[in-house]
Formats: structure tokens, C-alpha cells, sequence
């Protein structure tokens, strides 16, 4: 057991001098990557921007009587609560989005398609709440503003046709974007860095590891119980110091 122990203890001993011995390489290896990263995120990618606007969904009391404070926090917000999935997959349908592709068409003079819209906008409910953010991402950041504002516009007056007893009104309109979203050049540096760093120790730990080679008596020490008798010195002859005869033979 102690034996085994201590073979453990040499073996990562080993590989903390073998990584230190090519440390060098691996701060070179990690600054590629992240330099590498940073030029493909920075200069290659297309930035994205986003625009948002933010909705509340209210539900509507079917009723015409008067309700208090209690029953509308304990039944209409619950039930707005509820309606929300569901809004949020209205404002996905093909219905609400082929008259937010054809205002927009109208407004800009550029054509999207349903499918292409359904790529750019994500939404979602805030924390729980009743109310929805709608976000568009694109390339050009004046088109995702455009285009969330129209899903403002058009969005609430759609879903009532389908959806009775129930209300949708617009928080916040979309504003233009001057920072990308997307890529996010620092993280990206980061973790190009990283990788670098990772894969360049593990490359050096594992070549290390299948290297079978006896390199120096410590080797031959640590492999076998056998005492070392002696060994044979590197002998480097000079040709510069070897007798030439006149004609140029040796």
C-alpha cells in the first residue's frame, strides 16, 4: 500500500515538472487560442442586435359586477397568469405574424417571411408574471426595432379576436440597439483561452503518460528494483579536430 502510494506521489510530481517544463508553450498555445477567438468573434461574425417590448396580459371579468381588491388579486391575476402561455403562442402563430410580415413590408419596403420572423423573436414570461417580453434579433438593428414595435401594434388587437374576456396591452416600446448581442467577444476570448490552456496540458500529460521510452537513470530507477551498475556517457566528436592528410582523406 505505502509502495503504491508513493509511485502515485512521484507519477504527479512528474507531471507538475513535466507541465512546468512547458510552460512556455502552454501560455503560447493559450494566447493563440484566445487571439484566435477574438479575431473570428470580432471580425468574422456578424453582430446581432435586439429590440424588445414588453406586454400585460389582463384578464377581463365576465361579469359586471364590481370586484374588490381581494378577488382581483385572487382570481383575475391568477387567471392572467394562465392566459399567458397561451398569448405568448398567439404571438407566434402564422395568423398574427403574416400581418406583422405585411405592416412591416409596408413601413420599410422589405420583404420577411413568416418563417424568417419566427427565427428572430423569442418571448417570454417575466419572472412569473403577467407580463410577456417579445424580443427580435437580427443583423440590422433599425429592422428589429421595426419589427417589434409592429408586433406591439398589431399583437393585442389579433389575440382578442380569438381570445375573449381577456386584454393585452403594450409596457414598453422597442428601442434601437447600438450593442450587439451577439457575439460576445470577451466571453468568446475567454473561453478560446481556455481551451487552449486545457487541451495543450492535456496533450503534454498524455504524451507524457504513453511515452515509454527510458530517458535517464531515474527512469530505469523508478521501473525496475534492479541497482544501476553504471552507464554509458554521450561522447561528441568534433569533425573539425579529426587529422585530415593532404589529399583530403582522412
Amino acid at each position: 500500500m505505502n509502495n503504491t502510494h508513493e509511485i502515485e506521489q512521484v507519477d504527479i510530481k512528474r507531471m507538475i515538472e513535466v507541465v512546468l517544463d512547458r510552460i512556455v508553450s502552454i501560455v503560447v498555445i493559450t494566447l493563440v487560442f484566445g487571439l484566435v477567438s477574438f479575431a473570428l468573434s470580432k471580425y468574422f461574425i456578424t453582430p446581432k442586435y435586439e429590440s424588445s417590448i414588453t406586454m400585460y396580459v389582463n384578464n377581463k371579468r365576465s361579469n359586471g359586477e364590481e370586484s374588490t381588491e381581494t378577488k382581483v388579486l385572487a382570481s383575475d391575476i391568477t387567471a392572467s397568469k394562465q392566459l399567458v402561455p397561451t398569448y405568448i403562442e398567439m404571438l407566434k402563430s402564422n395568423n398574427v405574424l403574416q400581418t406583422v410580415s405585411e405592416a412591416v413590408e409596408t413601413k420599410t419596403g422589405e420583404k420577411y417571411s413568416v418563417s424568417k420572423i419566427k427565427k428572430m423573436l423569442t418571448a417570454e414570461a417575466l419572472s412569473n408574471t403577467e407580463i410577456i417580453k417579445v424580443s427580435i434579433k437580427t443583423t440590422q438593428a433599425a429592422i428589429a426595432r421595426e419589427i417589434a414595435n409592429t408586433i406591439a401594434d398589431v399583437a393585442p388587437e389579433k389575440i382578442q379576436n380569438f381570445i375573449e374576456l381577456s386584454d393585452v396591452r403594450v409596457i414598453d416600446r422597442a428601442k434601437i440597439s447600438t450593442t450587439p448581442v451577439s457575439p460576445n467577444v470577451r466571453n468568446n476570448t475567454i473561453l478560446g483561452s481556455l481551451l487552449g490552456f486545457v487541451l495543450s496540458i492535456s496533450f503534454i500529460i498524455l504524451r507524457e503518460l504513453f511515452d515509454v521510452r527510458v530517458k535517464s537513470v531515474d527512469d530505469l530507477v523508478s521501473k525496475f528494483t534492479y541497482p544501476v551498475l553504471g552507464t554509458i556517457p554521450e561522447i561528441y566528436v568534433s569533425y573539425e579536430d579529426t587529422p585530415y592528410d593532404e589529399s583530403g582523406e582522412n
